[in-house]
């Protein structure tokens, strides 16, 4: 963390009495040093007031708390109304002290990857930052932001969401010139009723931009072509079926664990573009990726070169060959137009049999059965060989799905029968929500 104040940190929480140099901003008690200021947060598990007392002992020399805690010294802590809020507001302030364009990211499905496009086609022009792995709420956001540099120019961030003002706290706090809407999807439709209302929400990711930024759209999503946008004025849209779409891709072939397309700039012209994955989806990924960084203003042939660099993080998308066997780990989280993807995906490089592993997909609400039934229904009509499931919801899966389909009541149980039914040639994805820890049945197989 570079040099700040904590009475600069502190603007608009509280006046510190004494004043110095943070070393960091710290939400886990166990990597405080000298210097810190400690965000006491209370999650699920573990209440971070427990810690405070610890954090001060080790250095810290601010505490942020919720609840006033007795063993501290009132000099060196304040009370919030919600620890959250306060968070955000830390990272606001340090976000100010910087001259660097924020890129916004948010969507239903594909954020985490987006993001990694466009850090892959724009870092190479500029020195750029961007989200630490999946940091999209309000503790992960600003933790990015206290990484900033001063000869840092711009900053990709990934906003996440829950409910109606998550993502509008965040794009005030980061104030972004540029935003990407990847799509709008059905996760979290357990919280957020409708379609129409998780559109909102995403929306919500303009709240903190100039009129003069740029909006850069999802041109195959009906919600987002639809959307009424009122702030910023310029908004592009990437698409592959809307013809009339900024950025078109065409001639799209999938070979291997490649793709190659061409991007259609209505703009700028034509371009080749090969990017080292499958799957529509990330062609539209890539695509926004193009869109954006064209509209910062960066020449679109070298931009459309670096996409060929994209390297997928986290369990995105990892493609493993082990024994004969091709493996796609994709189980970093799940929603039905994900699952669809992942179904594609195998069927766009498998030589032999194709397998899907699955899990439940959370937060699909009332629907929930019917949409894990269709994921087993496309499946089966896309020519998958064999189904294997877990988990409550991914019974329907297998039920769709029909003969050749296995519903398992453990992990380990998929694993031991997966084990030995796989032979040479095979190709198998893994695919379920996060919660499903699909890693345990990855762990046991290769």
């Amino acid at each position: 963390m570079e040099k700040v104040y904590l009475s600069q940190l502190l603007k608009n929480i509280t006046t510190p009495k004494n004043d110095c140099i943070v070393s960091s901003v710290e939400v886990d008690s166990r990597k405080i040093q000298k210097n810190s200021v400690f965000l006491a947060i209370k999650g699920e598990r573990v209440n971070g007031e427990n810690y405070a007392k610890s954090a001060v002992e080790k250095g810290a020399c601010f505490v942020i708390t919720e609840n006033y805690i007795n063993d501290i010294s009132t000099e060196i802590q304040c009370t919030v109304e919600n620890i959250l809020d306060a968070s955000i507001t830390l990272g606001a302030n340090f976000r100010d002290l910087y001259d660097i364009d924020v890129i916004g990211v948010t969507g239903s499905v594909g954020k985490t990857s987006t993001k990694d496009f466009i850090y892959t086609a724009l870092s190479p022009f500029e020195k750029t930052v961007r989200s630490l792995g999946n940091h999209n709420n309000e503790i992960g956001m600003p933790q990015t932001i206290f990484t900033f540099e001063k000869d840092d120019k711009f900053a990709i961030l990934e906003m996440g969401m829950s409910d109606f003002n998550d993502v509008h706290k965040l794009s005030v706090a980061a104030k972004p010139k540029y935003a990407v809407i990847s799509c709008i999807g059905v996760s979290h439709l357990e919280k957020m009723k409708t379609q129409e209302n998780i559109l909102k929400a995403k929306l919500e990711i303009c709240d903190g931009m100039d009129k003069d930024g740029v909006l850069v759209l999802n041109g195959d999503d009906e919600f987002l072509v639809n959307a009424e946008i009122k702030n910023p004025h310029n908004v592009k849209y990437f698409a592959i079926q809307n013809k009339n779409a900024d950025v078109v891709a065409e001639n799209i072939i999938q070979s291997g664990f490649s793709t190659t397309f061409t991007i259609c700039d209505k703009k700028n012209g034509e371009f080749k573009c090969t990017i080292p994955t499958v799957g529509l989806h990330n062609v539209m990924n890539a695509l926004s990726a193009y869109t954006v960084v064209t509209s910062m203003g960066f020449d679109p042939q070298k931009t459309t070169d670096n996409l060929s660099e994209y390297i997928p993080s986290g369990m995105r998308q990892k493609v493993v060959e082990n024994n004969g066997v091709t493996f796609i780990e994709d189980c970093y989280n799940a929603s039905p137009d994900s699952m669809r993807a992942a179904i594609n995906t195998v069927c766009a490089i498998a030589k032999d049999r194709k397998i899907c592993v699955f899990g439940d997909m959370f937060e699909l609400g009332d629907n929930s059965s019917q949409m894990h039934f269709s994921i087993g229904e496309y499946a089966k009509n896309k020519g998958i060989d064999i189904m294997l499931c877990v988990g409550d919801n991914s019974k329907n899966i297998c039920k769709a799905f029909g003969e050749n389909s296995f519903h398992f009541e453990t992990k380990k149980e998929l694993g031991e029968y997966l084990k030995t039914i796989m032979q040479k040639g095979d190709t198998v994805v893994f695919k379920a929500s996060r919660g499903m820890a699909f890693e345990e049945i990855i762990g046991m197989i290769y």
